[in-house]
């Protein structure tokens, strides 16, 4: 059965479709068979990354007319890499229901690869959220812009509540709404505690907060210029514990580098035009990390 990740954003242009294909790309050097599912709804370009031209096939026929998903993943001339075209037609954001996603999910579960990685769009869309529930690897990009970091926080926030609807009553997640919301609308500083709150509250169940434990979101701060670039994803990390009751696992920094914008336009992946970089090395780094993890957390899993 495939393993697999997600990688998402709570903002935008902050490299997230750069990180899900050098992931990608570093699996396959591990010797790892990759599909690569290209699920921006708001415009998937994984394919220009790639250096590929758009293809006709793409995942509006597994939506829409039932085609299998075998017949739609093509090869990119990277080894053991294969990539899963998205709504390059799509003039607005496609609506993909719940249902859909996890109807996407069985199927790449089914597929012959090691690993299938989402390369998800910016903000936290319902099948977002979804996507983040089911995975194996929850990725969450971030890089030191105030407004990257800001959405980072939101794009948590709601995951957990996606989470905790499903595991509380009506009226007390409507309950929850109007605080969080009143709470926004306020000059309240700092940050609204999900542990806190939750502590002081009935019709809640905190299941998932267990479980986040054995299986956390993962972060990756993108695009680091200084230390105190660095430093940022532990800031994030210990902010989730105090303020969410939520284990972040802080998996690495990503250097800034002017080759990756220069590889866009030259259509060529960084880590195949330059494979010597320290970027490779920061992304080798974070792969070695997350199969060692998957390793034993599915001889756990097995185990119990």
């Amino acid at each position: 059965m495939s393993q697999l990740w997600v990688v998402g954003a709570g903002k935008g242009g902050i490299g997230k479709t750069f990180v899900s294909s050098s992931l990608g790309i570093t699996l396959s050097k591990l010797n790892f068979k990759v599909l690569i599912v290209d699920f921006d709804m708001s415009g998937a370009n994984l394919h220009t990354t790639f250096g590929l031209k758009l293809s006709d096939k793409n995942l509006r026929m597994f939506f829409d007319d039932g085609r299998p998903m075998e017949e739609l993943i093509q090869a990119t001339e990277i080894p053991k890499v294969s990539y899963l075209q998205g709504f390059w037609d799509s003039w607005a954001p496609s609506d993909v229901s719940i249902e859909d996603t996890q109807k996407i999910v069985a199927a790449c579960r089914k597929l012959n690869y090691d690993y299938v990685l989402f390369d998800l769009g910016a903000g936290p869309l319902l099948s977002y959220l979804e996507l983040f529930t089911q995975a194996d690897e929850k990725i969450l990009i971030s890089d030191s812009e105030p407004t990257s970091v800001e959405k980072t926080y939101r794009f948590l926030e709601s995951f957990i509540c996606y989470k905790l609807r499903e595991s509380s009553t009506t009226e007390s997640y409507q309950k929850l709404q109007a605080t969080l919301r009143a709470y926004r609308s306020s000059d309240h500083k700092g940050y609204f505690s999900f542990r806190s709150y939750l502590k002081e509250s009935v019709g809640f169940s905190f299941d998932y907060f267990e479980q986040l434990n054995q299986r956390p979101v993962r972060l990756l701060v993108n695009s680091c210029r200084c230390r105190q670039d660095q430093d940022l994803g532990h800031s994030i990390k210990s902010v989730c514990h105090k303020y969410y009751d939520l284990r972040l696992d802080y998996v690495g920094a990503i250097d800034f580098d002017n080759a990756v914008w220069q590889s866009v336009k030259s259509r060529e992946p960084m880590l195949i035009e330059k494979p010597f970089t320290p970027l490779a090395g920061q992304f080798l780094s974070v792969c070695k990390q997350l199969t060692n993890t998957n390793s034993t957390a599915n001889l756990y899993r097995a185990a119990v």
